[in-house]
């Protein structure tokens, strides 16, 4: 699994290449913790190259949601593939999460202003 990470200031882009699960779960987490510490309040997760998601990877988004909405910030997923998004409906996270078929328009929900 690897993360790429666009900054567009207090606004995050990280994608994420291959599969977020328990054995990989650890890199998604340090980027997201690095980001964090630095201050970063907006993410956007672009998962048009995950390969699967496990309940570790289902937990560590969840997590960064929690810890960003406990600020002034949000989350959503761009991109999101056909059986993730059946397991975000399944497990009623697709009412927690904000989906959007590109980057581009969850960026500018994101940059949008109040």
């Amino acid at each position: 699994m690897d993360c790429t990470v666009e900054q567009r200031g207090d606004l995050a882009i990280i994608g994420v290449r291959g599969d977020l699960q328990a054995t990989t779960v650890d890199h998604f987490q340090a980027t997201v913790d690095r980001l964090l510490g630095a201050g970063t309040r907006y993410y956007v997760i672009d998962l048009a190259e995950l390969g699967g998601l496990d309940s570790a990877g289902l937990a560590a988004l969840i997590r960064l949601y929690k810890r960003v909405r406990l600020g002034t910030g949000d989350v959503c997923l761009a991109q999101v593939p056909s059986p993730v998004q059946r397991l975000l409906d399944l497990t009623r996270l697709s009412r927690v999460f904000e989906t959007f078929p590109t980057v581009a328009e969850a960026a500018a929900a994101l940059e949008a202003p109040d």
